[in-house]
């Protein structure tokens, strides 16, 4: 297992969860620090949901505790959380066509309240997420009009906006094409170089190794592996998570990536 770092931002430890009497999560232990971007992985079914439901306070484990900064959950108001921990969907459907920057805009109810007007510096902040997400040119359209990326983009800004250190991403890159992918996954690696603690959810073995400080491995409610991306990933990991035979390959840049074996 990985070192633990002396000062998480977020930490599960020793969470269980049961649903009925069957065990969705069996002990996690896991931890998010500022700079990393850790690649949860796992096969459907595995837990990976339940569990991002436990570190975001939608859930409460069964056993063992979460905690924000030092604190658990539980020590935090709804608004407090909001303000420190933030989360990024999959997917999100606009009830009504928002603009861009009314999206992002959104992300400051926890500081606002929602019957008050943003202030000023809710305001500032906003801008402040378009430009460090350099979507300030989308401000003025509509949410419900952009592409896949632009949107994943826009709800990044959002948790920015929010003024958390630490995103919760489920599975950021689905149902956008190869280049929006790459463009996203460097989005990522520059925020957690400005210090931002990152978790996502994944699918995706190759993303993990190009983009991520850490990879931790879900399997049957527990973490099989936790550490760099090159010591966790192998065809062997591979096998047991997804049952599937896969090699892995160097490419000459220094890059690796998995394809079907035979």
């Amino acid at each position: 297992m990985m070192e633990q770092n002396p000062n998480p931002m977020l930490q599960a430890a020793g969470v269980g969860f049961n649903r009925g009497r069957r065990v969705i999560l069996d002990g996690v232990d896991l931890q998010l620090a500022p700079g990393d971007i850790l690649a949860l992985l796992g096969a459907n079914g595995a837990g990976k949901t339940t569990l991002l439901r436990c570190l975001l306070g939608l859930l409460k484990p069964d056993a063992g505790v979460v905690r924000l900064n030092g604190r658990p959950l539980s020590g935090h108001s709804p608004r407090q959380l909001a303000r420190h921990l933030a989360y990024v969907p999959q997917a999100h459907a606009a009830p009504f066509p928002y603009t861009v920057r009314q999206v992002v805009t959104l992300g400051r109810l926890p500081h606002h309240g929602p019957f008050s007007a943003p202030a000023a510096a809710d305001l500032q902040a906003v801008e402040e997420a378009l430009t460090q997400l350099g979507i300030q040119a989308l401000a003025a359209r509509p949410y419900t009009e952009l592409s896949g990326g632009e949107r994943q983009l826009a709800l990044i800004a959002r948790a920015l906006a929010q003024g958390a250190r630490t995103l919760v991403m489920d599975e950021p890159v689905t149902g956008l094409d190869f280049g929006h992918q790459i463009r996203l996954l460097e989005r990522i690696e520059r925020l957690a170089a400005d210090g931002y603690a990152i978790l996502k959810t994944t699918h995706h073995p190759d993303h993990a190794l190009a983009c991520a400080t850490r990879v931790a491995l879900l399997h049957e409610g527990r973490i099989d592996a936790d550490g760099p991306p090159a010591d966790v990933l192998s065809p062997a990991a591979i096998r047991r998570l997804y049952r599937v035979d896969v090699e892995l390959l160097q490419a000459g840049s220094g890059r690796s990536a998995f394809v079907p074996a035979g």
